[in-house]
């Protein structure tokens, strides 16, 4: 089991050890090894959704030659902490840099990612020059896992919406840490808790950094959009006809789902990396982005941990659990990424919810941008937070 060594270095919280026994690990390759494989169309590719063929030869190496220790060794080389916040555990890696001056940032991820999707771009913000940087500024970096995501706390009841998630992050970076002042980047899941911090804290905040903004189909148009804004909602109206099954069935039946996902490690596998393709800027070639060992590193922290179900029950509450929908005051950076399989939104309808004073675009890289071009996001956020 993943072992928690309690010490001071951040004030109540316990430095933790992920460690995973060898029995964890070999009843998950036993699963593997039982997978009882469907039928599959001739020629069905990605089509119908996940591949078997490429799942297979995954499945295969994940259980024959992944070494999970390596990997785990590999997360340990990060500072992990996990502490207690109104009775639910949460985890974060809290990096800091050198620089005195350096800037407090919140990363927060979404599903189907984790914190390991930001652990690439972390020596680039808190050791900018020494990853050929060279503009300033640094940051203390705090990524946190969502509560039922990998090593945080899956809550117990009902109702830990965002404006209640937003509250714990908040708890984390000013009574745990200290930090009175500190900027905050996230897409996805992480985005929205991210925007309930700037609606209810936004003394704490100096900044947000964003990429994407994910309107899930149904939403009218304006009376005064202009016409790019209506090509987005008419081309996020299409994607989520295509596209959003899963997030329908998150959001509606979780528990069914999960008893499924939770007990078979290859149908967790075929649930998640099917995003990573389409997702991402693959080209449809999954492993030019993420590599195997990415992915597997990502599968197993699931697997270990059962964050399959709390995971995706998060939509659940989500939906019905919105918060405030204010308009955003925080200065707001985003970086729109055109490769996103979810469509990219002009800067006017940015600019009806954020304070919008940096904007910036990409063709190269996904949905996964800390993962997929960190020197990019890097950038990105040193000349946004650089600014301010």
């Amino acid at each position: 089991m993943m072992t928690i060594r309690h010490m001071h270095r951040d004030e109540n919280s316990g430095e933790m050890t992920i460690a995973f026994s060898d029995a964890v690990i070999d009843d998950l390759r036993q699963r593997l090894e039982r997978t009882r494989w469907p039928d599959e169309l001739s020629n069905a590719n990605w089509e119908y959704g996940t591949n078997m063929a490429y799942l297979k030869g995954l499945v295969a190496y994940w259980t024959d030659d992944f070494d999970w220790h390596t990997q785990e060794a590999w997360l340990n080389s990060f500072a992990n902490y996990k502490t207690d916040i109104d009775g639910l555990g949460i985890h974060y890696v809290h990096a800091r840099s050198s620089q005195p001056d350096a800037i407090p940032l919140l990363l927060l991820h979404g599903w189907p990612s984790s914190f390991i999707q930001m652990l690439k771009i972390i020596p680039m913000l808190t050791d900018p020059r020494a990853c050929g940087l060279m503009s300033a500024p640094a940051f203390h970096v705090v990524a946190a896992s969502l509560p039922g995501y990998g090593f945080s706390d899956a809550p117990t009841e009902p109702g830990m919406g965002m404006e209640k998630i937003a509250g714990l992050m908040s708890r984390l970076m000013t009574d745990v840490l200290g930090y009175k002042r500190y900027g905050a980047r996230g897409s996805d899941l992480g985005a929205t808790v991210i925007d309930q911090l700037a609606r209810h804290y936004p003394e704490q905040l100096m900044g947000l950094h964003l990429t994407g903004i994910i309107v899930a189909g149904g939403a009218t148009a304006p009376d005064d959009a202009s016409a790019a804004e209506r090509q987005f909602l008419e081309a996020s109206a299409g994607m989520a006809l295509n596209e959003m099954a899963y997030a329908r069935q998150h959001a509606s039946k979780p528990q069914t789902l999960a008893l499924a996902l939770n007990d078979s490690p290859a149908g967790m596998a075929s649930w998640i990396i099917e995003k990573y393709r389409s997702w991402g800027d693959t080209g449809g070639d999954i492993e030019s982005r993420f590599s195997r060992d990415y992915l597997l590193t990502t599968l197993t922290s699931y697997w270990v941990t059962q964050s399959i179900a709390p995971s995706i029950r998060l939509y659940y509450e989500m939906v019905r659990n919105r918060g405030s929908m204010s308009r955003i005051e925080v200065p707001t950076g985003l970086l729109m990424a055109h490769k996103d399989l979810f469509p990219c939104a002009p800067r006017e309808w940015a600019q009806r919810t954020y304070h919008v004073v940096h904007w910036s675009e990409t063709h190269s890289g996904g949905h996964f941008l800390e993962w997929e071009e960190p020197t990019l996001l890097a950038r990105d956020i040193q000349t946004f937070f650089g600014a301010l």
